[in-house]
């Protein structure tokens, strides 16, 4: 397999022992009620002032690799006015199964340590009133299957859509998850998975910008997680422009402000539409990966879009590299209509959207294997 390496001012690329999680991870009941257990590990979102017991000894000898998987904007639902139509997201489920937004990617996310997406709306049984706005997303509760089935373990509701019902439905939101047992952190919470070995890895979500009041609760987050042991903490972004490959002024804002904070990686959605990988300060920085299976539209003006795999590689108990996999996808198969079903592409398409990325951060990840997936490693810069 080919790789690009892209270095910054005195960095080193350390290729760690790559030491695949095998073994299912065990369930740990030292962690406050806010916790939630998968079969990779344990989340605990950090609401308020919850308090975690000190990492594991054994983490801080931990070598070996952590792989993740993160998907898109995903809308279980849809608009109100359609979203039970014939055509609809709902209706194409119930005909079709749980199973079937994600059943091409379950390929990553059923293979991975832990997955990752962006629930862009909300989830109620109750007829609440919308806020104003051009558009509201919402769906049942039960489509929290949806994210059960696909082994999504986490998702961030850091975005301009999950309190498209106010507080009430927000609040439906997060407990439909934790009934179903999946975890979240959004910009008032952030979240903390560890695994067996005690390995503690932060979650941060970012809506829109990090301004005075944003950065001071993004700092604040940072702190809890640094000073609950994570190893690593990573900063998904839910920013940019609409429909356009350019990186906007926010989106820098951002990273250039979590980077200087200490994130070891950013991925970004928000604009629909692919944009581009860059290394800010030698972080990683996936300016955004476009939708996924996105409820939120019948009719899609770009059908491009990625999923990412990003292995995190420890050197006792240290971050110490970061590879990053770019599958494309399309984000429907049906040329009238979404579908809701997305696939991965391969050959030409597959290139389409690599130059789709290159013409958005001027980042060339053009390297594509056997699997059609663009590879990149990134040295880690000593802390």
């Amino acid at each position: 397999m080919a790789f690009i390496h892209r270095h910054t001012n005195g960095l080193t690329a350390r290729r760690a022992a790559l030491l695949l999680l095998a073994a299912l991870l065990t369930v740990s009941s030292a962690f406050s009620a806010s916790s939630t257990a998968s079969a990779s590990g344990v989340w605990t979102t950090l609401a308020g002032a919850a308090e975690l017991p000190p990492p594991p000894e054994p983490a801080a000898s931990f070598t070996g690799t952590v792989t993740m998987t993160f998907l898109g904007d995903c809308t279980l639902g849809g608009e109100s006015k359609n979203r039970t139509t014939a055509t609809g997201f709902i209706k194409r489920v119930e005909e079709n199964g749980y199973d079937y937004p994600m059943q091409a990617l379950k390929a990553l996310t059923k293979t991975d340590d832990l997955t990752v997406a962006n629930l862009e709306g909300v989830l109620t049984d109750r007829k609440l009133k919308k806020v104003q706005k051009t558009y509201n997303f919402s769906g049942p509760t039960s489509m929290t299957q949806v994210l059960t089935r696909a082994e999504i373990e986490c998702v961030t509701l850091a975005n301009n859509h999950s309190h498209d019902y106010g507080a009430a439905g927000y609040a439906d939101t997060k407990a439909a998850l934790k009934a179903a047992g999946v975890a979240w952190f959004g910009t008032d919470a952030a979240a903390l998975w560890e695994s067996e070995s005690g390995l503690r890895i932060g979650f941060i979500g970012v809506n829109y910008s990090l301004y005075t009041s944003q950065l001071s609760a993004y700092t604040r987050q940072m702190q809890a997680l640094r000073d609950a042991g994570c190893a690593a903490v990573i900063t998904v972004m839910h920013a940019g422009e609409e429909y356009t490959q350019t990186i906007s002024g926010l989106q820098k804002q951002i990273a250039e402000r979590a980077v200087e904070a200490g994130t070891d990686l950013i991925v970004g959605h928000h604009p629909h539409v692919v944009q581009g990988f860059d290394l800010v300060d030698g972080v990683p920085v996936v300016y955004s990966l476009g939708n996924c299976a996105f409820g939120g539209a019948r009719h899609v003006k770009d059908t491009d879009a990625l999923v990412l795999r990003a292995e995190l590689a420890f050197e006792a108990g240290k971050l110490s590299e970061i590879t990053l996999r770019f599958y494309p996808i399309a984000i429907t198969t049906d040329e009238r209509y979404n579908d809701f079903s997305p696939v991965f592409l391969k050959g030409d398409d597959a290139w389409r959207v690599l130059e789709k990325m290159k013409q958005s951060t001027g980042f060339d990840v053009g390297v594509l294997d056997a699997e059609n997936r663009a590879t990149v490693i990134c040295a880690v810069p000593e802390k």
